[in-house]
């Protein structure tokens, strides 16, 4: 499998739950080996008729006896359907009663595709000073320097709440590695960048995209911008032809999802403009071992 091994940046692992041929309860690790590599990443998954019946409890254990053998001290979980506005589920309250403490919240917001054109036609105009440039699978050479740059700024500007969070330097080589892992897996991105006219500088970019496996999910990644050219509204100028590149790609209705914690208020705001509405609360949580 191109996900369950090792990359540049992530080892990927998994856990299964079998009662004989029957599959109850899978985990997903995620080991870091950049940045956060005292922290493993666990997700869990049981089949709702075993629930209540401690499938999670016991992967859980595992996962954390694995991750304090490899000598790891924090284990991360998320739970992604947590009520809009308190987060609560019956997920943080598994994570709460096995020891677990959240760390950090993000609003989860939706937008339904196709957008309307006309709507998109007031968002997407020009901001003076700066041209657009858009690519698909592959970062071009001639940004990538720039574009590392701006991946590590996002790293280090994204918040985070308390989460034990160390940014991430990214290199040419760690980019090129992400980009073949999601060629591999099937996935595609769609990603949208605002140049400095006058200096050449990358001073914006985002990123959107999903896998043919779910052509009715769509996911905003990441939108970022330099610090120095923030205030121009660039939040907005390359997250609406974006938009307008990937509904024409995909061409058909579907669900576009995106996070932001609470205090990211301006991007938040970009998001409702574009007509995005809140539908949950992600919350993080932590447990040290």
């Amino acid at each position: 499998m191109v996900m369950a091994r090792e990359h540049a940046d992530v080892r990927a692992t998994g856990l299964g739950l079998v009662d004989g041929d029957v599959w109850l309860g899978v985990a997903w690790l995620d080991w870091w080996l950049v940045g956060n590599t005292d922290t493993v990443d666990v997700e869990l998954a049981v089949v709702p008729e075993y629930r209540r019946r401690g499938v999670g409890s016991r992967l859980l254990e595992v996962a954390a006896d694995q991750a304090k053998a490899a000598g790891r001290r924090i284990l991360s979980g998320t739970n992604t359907a947590g009520d809009p506005v308190t987060g609560a589920s019956p997920g943080t309250r598994f994570a709460a009663a096995r020891g677990f403490v959240q760390k950090h919240a993000e609003l989860h917001q939706v937008a339904e595709l196709p957008l309307d054109e006309a709507a998109l036609d007031r968002l997407d105009q020009p901001v003076d000073g700066y041209e657009i440039v858009q690519w698909r699978e592959h970062t071009p050479d001639e940004w990538m320097p720039q574009f590392v740059e701006l991946l590590s700024g996002m790293s280090e500007d994204v918040p985070t709440g308390d989460r034990t969070d160390e940014p991430i330097h990214w290199t040419p080589e760690l980019v090129r590695n992400a980009e073949a892992r999601r060629v591999a897996q099937g996935r595609f991105t769609y990603t949208t960048a605002a140049v400095h006219t006058a200096s050449g500088e990358l001073a914006a970019y985002t990123q959107m995209g999903g896998t043919p496996e779910t052509p009715d999910r769509l996911n905003q990644y990441d939108t970022y911008v330099r610090r120095s050219h923030r205030g121009n509204r660039l939040g907005i100028a390359v997250k609406a032809p974006n938009l307008r590149a990937l509904q024409a790609g995909v061409a058909r209705k579907a669900v576009l999802h995106t996070w932001n914690a609470p205090e990211n208020a301006p991007m938040i705001a970009v998001n409702t403009k574009l007509g995005f509405r809140p539908v949950a609360q992600r919350t993080i949580w932590e447990r040290t071992l």
